[in-house]
């Protein structure tokens, strides 16, 4: 028997490819292992009321190329339609919450799956096709159906046991998808294609096969469909203008010049109707992720407050987590940057804050409702909806500081799951990572900073911005260099190698400042974190702290700051940048650099200019340094502060009271042979991390070394 088949006029042809109730989208990192139904449970065969499926295999070969054909007629009016199904099974139950794929085609113009919508325009244009249908059945191991969608009754697509719903990809390929709930235990899945009661209708349903998904459900790994709907749509209207949402699948393609585009671009049609998106994540989000959305709207509107109907919700399931519309969601900033893309007719991209940092969604709403009374194009294309960390928080948002002088730009937040990524002014990649060392510009200049967070290849948060200013007026700074003689090489002209024993000591003991104690009262908190100390083949590894000061002729204190000596002898801010900046106006000061068990040494006056200064106490003389020249040592051609202050108090000495020796005999429990290793103290006076006061490179011979071997020898300290 011929049947006849449905023909439709070219606008409903046409509405039927544009009308895809869902598009799956899966990205390159998406799960991408397929488990596939491979077991061929059941298949009509011909009888009455039913066609046989000769190719049912096809269903279940895991290969989706190839298809089982469904074929269903009506011969007499209301009398003996005849349909077929197919029935597939998986190998073991299908995991709660993964979702099963069913791919399926029927004939584009004429088929029921370009209008399945799951909203009120698929109710409406099903009677266009109400003689056309299937019914999926999934069921458990014992042939028990869990759940059963019929598309001819209008019926929900929610069941105890799970979801149903119409899916297409961004190669028009169409899906029946399944989601099973805990507890479901679905085996297997019946596809059933039928015809209603319209003499001479026929069906015809291709299925491919049907598989889930399985991989890590990472954020990264996220597969996103899209669906779309409007309030306020008529027959008429559909018939007259066609879909008011088109091309919804470009809204989650790789393309990012393409669109989807709500509304019909004509005044005053279907005034005062919402216009819907929804974007479907098959992950949830990290907690406090934000969405970027990227969209372009008529700039004229954007001064009719158009996006005050341009709305964004945020969904956990069927759950609203978060609503707000764009005027009110966006910064005066954000404002500025969106008017100007969309006046260059360009679009923007802007990134939405859907709640605490405990939020977590699956969901994106994207709606648009027509203006009252307004004589303009009203168009809202929607790019892309993305998924992206929230902004990381700096340590402040703008910095002054002398010209010329290093600073440590850095995360205050940083998560281990996140890379951070720094840019200049011109938006090239300045670094990577939670800190970033840049040197402040000339006087009186800016150089903006911004940082971005990113959990997935090319999905950056919002920016973070960091302006760095430079003003002279208000500042000097200094980079300067010193030895310790305690840790000077001869061999090396310069402090010896910081070994990973030294290293390790001081991760372990050395992490925070250590002169908030007499005689120096520092009252800064500055602390490091253990990365900071190694042991390199450079010579730049941190050899200790010390405490800078700067005076004035009076000998009043102006400012001071901690810093690191290295091995090279540089003393360097706590991110190893140069150029330690003091709150000072450009003149003549002392300098002075102290240190936890050796005497400190201080400059004479001398001319601090505005910005970056520097000052080599190594090769200072007696005319350059405050005091007598008792108040240093000189070791191979270079000047050394003295070392042996056991006791911090500002002077050496062998023997009388408050002497060196006993500090040293005192850590040691006043046993002469006692030796303690891996120790961060004054009493190890030569920094090597052991304290002992017999045996080879102890610290008592040192101290008398200091004295040149005076045991009645007494030297003081001579700073400023």
């Amino acid at each position: 028997m011929n049947a006849k088949k449905l023909h439709f006029p070219a606008w409903k042809r046409s509405l039927c490819l544009i009308t895809g109730g869902l598009m799956l989208s899966m990205g390159a990192g998406a799960q991408t292992t397929k488990n596939y139904a491979t077991t061929a449970v059941a298949h009509s065969t011909a009888g009455l009321g039913s066609y046989n499926v000769p190719d049912y295999l096809n269903a279940s070969d895991g290969n989706e190329s190839t298809s089982a054909t469904l074929e269903s007629t009506t011969a007499v009016a209301g009398l003996f339609p005849t349909h077929s199904f197919v029935e597939i099974g998986f190998g073991a139950n299908v995991p709660a919450g993964s979702m099963i794929y069913i791919p399926v085609q029927d004939n584009s113009s004429t088929g029921i799956l370009n209008t399945l919508l799951s909203g009120s325009i698929g109710n409406i244009l099903s009677s266009l096709l109400s003689d056309q249908s299937f019914i999926v059945d999934v069921k458990k191991a014992n042939g028990n159906i869990v759940a059963s969608y019929n598309t001819t009754a209008s019926q929900t697509k929610s069941f105890s046991g799970g979801d149903f719903n119409i899916v297409r990809d961004a190669n028009n390929q169409l899906y029946i998808t399944f989601i099973p709930n805990a507890g479901a235990d679905i085996r297997s899945v019946r596809v059933n294609a039928r015809t209603g009661g319209l003499v001479g209708a026929s069906y015809t349903l291709k299925v491919q096969d049907a598989y889930y998904l399985s991989g890590p459900a990472t954020p990264c790994s996220v597969t996103q469909t899209t669906a779309f709907d409007a309030t306020g749509a008529t027959l008429s209207l559909l018939t007259a203008n066609g879909n008011p949402v088109q091309n919804p699948q470009f809204a989650i393609d790789a393309d990012t010049t393409n669109f989807s585009t709500f509304g019909y671009g004509v005044a005053n049609v279907n005034v005062g109707a919402t216009y819907i998106q929804d974007i479907y994540f098959s992950n949830l989000s990290s907690p406090g992720d934000q969405v970027k959305i990227k969209f372009r709207v008529p700039p004229a509107l954007l001064n009719v407050s158009l996006l005050q109907n341009i709305n964004i919700r945020a969904y956990k399931g069927n759950i609203q987590v978060f609503s707000g519309d764009l005027n009110s969601l966006l910064s005066v900033d954000l404002l500025g940057l969106l008017s100007a893309s969309l006046n260059n007719n360009l679009p923007g991209e802007v990134p939405i804050s859907v709640g605490d940092n405990t939020v977590q969604f699956d969901r994106i709403r994207v709606s648009m409702t027509q203006l009252l009374n307004l004589n303009a194009s009203q168009l809202l294309q929607l790019y892309s909806v993305k998924r992206v960390p929230a902004p990381p928080t700096v340590a402040a948002a703008a910095i002054s500081s002398c010209p010329g002088t290093g600073l440590q730009l850095a995360v205050t937040n940083p998560a281990g799951d996140l890379t951070y990524t720094w840019y200049n002014s011109n938006n090239t990649v300045a670094g990577t990572g939670t800190t970033l060392n840049v040197v402040a510009p000339a006087n009186g200049l800016t150089n903006n900073y911004t940082v971005a967070a990113s959990r997935c290849t090319d999905l950056f948060s919002a920016p973070s911005k960091v302006a760095v200013s430079a003003v002279a007026g208000s500042c000097v700074a200094v980079a300067p260099v010193a030895f310790l003689a305690g840790a000077y090489s001869t061999s090396l002209s310069r402090h010896k190698d910081v070994t990973n024993d030294w290293a390790t000591l001081l991760q372990v003991n050395a992490t925070n400042q250590p002169y908030n104690v007499a005689p120096f009262n520092y009252t800064g908190t500055e602390s490091v974190a253990l990365s900071v100390f190694t042991n390199t083949a450079g010579t730049d590894d941190i050899l200790d702290w010390v405490l800078l000061e700067l005076k004035d002729s009076t000998g009043n204190l102006v400012d001071r700051h901690v810093a690191f000596v290295l091995e090279n002898g540089n003393i360097v801010n706590l991110d190893k940048t140069a150029g330690i900046a003091f709150k000072a106006n450009a003149g003549r000061y002392h300098l002075t650099v102290r240190h936890r068990n050796h005497l400190g040494l201080s400059t004479e006056l001398m001319t601090f200019v505005p910005g970056s200064n520097g000052f080599n106490f190594g090769s200072a003389t007696d005319a350059t340094l405050y005091g007598t020249a008792a108040a240093f040592t000189v070791i191979g051609g270079k000047v050394c502060l003295i070392g042996g202050n056991a006791n911090g108090n500002g002077n050496i000495r062998y023997n009388s009271t408050a002497n060196d020796r006993d500090a040293i005999l005192a850590f040691l429990g006043f046993a002469e042979t006692g030796i303690t290793y891996n120790v961060y103290t004054p009493a190890d006076v030569n920094l090597d991390g052991v304290v002992r006061y017999n045996g080879r490179n102890n610290d008592r011979d040192f101290l008398l070394e200091a004295l040149n071997f005076n045991e009645t020898g007494f030297t003081a300290e001579q700073i400023k």
